[in-house]
């Protein structure tokens, strides 16, 4: 059953397949566009509809942009400490890469790679830099210069 907030809105949840890297799924979420900000435990239920509709069990990235991000697009802790439960019992998700980190991001990732042994914490990498900067490290992750130019565009 597909997310109703995102056939109500399109792009509520900011959950874009966006490319695929040698087989792998390329999922982009820019947490400044998602509208949201529910507290009361369907944010997580409605990303992870998502998860199991889009990335219909195969290999999947997700990529963060954190982009112009506000106080308002933070995340508290329990709704992180849920996600990433959620996200470690994913077998299939390859890796988290995060475009244009904060520290508020850093900070997340850090603390809870202090106090939790979930192997997906070992998979982020970090993206940061001019355009060009960034077209060269997507490149050399393999990226098609399409989705890059559109990851870039957004």
């Amino acid at each position: 059953m597909p997310c109703q907030k995102c056939v109500d809105k399109p792009g509520y949840h900011s959950f874009i397949h966006f490319g695929d890297l040698s087989g792998t799924k390329m999922f982009y979420t820019a947490l400044a566009k998602t509208e949201d900000y529910n507290r009361d435990g369907t944010k997580l239920a409605n990303i992870s509809i998502h998860i199991d509709e889009n990335t219909a069990g195969g290999p999947w990235i997700w990529l963060f942009d954190c982009s112009n991000m506000g106080f308002h697009n933070y995340t508290d802790v329990s709704f992180n400490i849920s996600l990433l439960k959620l996200l470690a019992k994913n077998p299939t998700i390859q890796g988290v890469w995060v475009v244009h980190p904060n520290t508020w991001i850093r900070g997340v990732h850090s603390f809870f790679s202090m106090f939790s042994r979930a192997p997906l914490l070992d998979r982020f990498s970090y993206f940061e830099g001019s355009g060009a900067e960034l077209m060269n490290d997507f490149l050399s992750r393999g990226l098609h210069p399409r989705t890059i130019e559109w990851l870039l565009s957004q």
